[in-house]
């Protein structure tokens, strides 16, 4: 992208955006981005133009212009909204450690107002720093009735299950 470049109002992108640090691949469709004043969305697959990290080779990622504004070289780039779907489990690898505690928090109201008994919450196995993380905000949510390991062929030690309170 130009230097001091105004990306349009909405719709598609003019030219490729090229950042640096941040895991686009890893990222859900649907994540917006606000990248000095402007913010995009990321879609599925790869696009071009589209957005693509300068550390990443292949074709840039899709994206569309939600808010057009002026994006300069070197302006921070940082997650904005992030759309968490509502099925039965939700993988909790794109989010920031710091992000964990509010997203399954508002993950389980959403999915108890939808009516789910059960959920299944992927932390992945490492350390197990996320799934302590996890565990304590399942511990102390009113919505939940209880929660364990996922069984070997859910994610076993990577996946909590947490049954909710009807």
């Amino acid at each position: 992208m130009s230097p001091g470049a105004l990306v349009p109002a909405s719709g598609p992108l003019a030219e490729t955006v090229v950042v640096a640090g941040m895991p686009l691949a890893d990222l859900p469709a649907g994540v917006h981005l606000r990248i000095g004043q402007a913010v995009l969305e990321l879609l599925e697959g790869s696009g071009d133009p589209g957005i693509a990290d300068v550390a990443e080779s292949g074709r840039p990622r899709a994206a569309r212009v939600v808010e057009g504004g002026l994006v300069r070289a070197g302006d921070p780039v940082a997650i904005e909204a992030v759309v968490v779907p509502l099925e039965d489990s939700l993988d909790l690898h794109p989010f920031a450690p710091a992000e964990i505690p509010e997203v399954v928090r508002e993950y389980l109201a959403r999915a108890r107002e939808a009516g789910f008994a059960e959920v299944r919450l992927i932390h992945g196995r490492g350390r197990g720093v996320q799934r302590g993380a996890v565990r304590r905000v399942l511990a102390a949510c009113e919505v939940v009735a209880a929660f364990a390991d996922a069984p070997p062929e859910r994610g076993g030690w990577g996946a909590t299950i947490a049954r909710l309170r009807p």
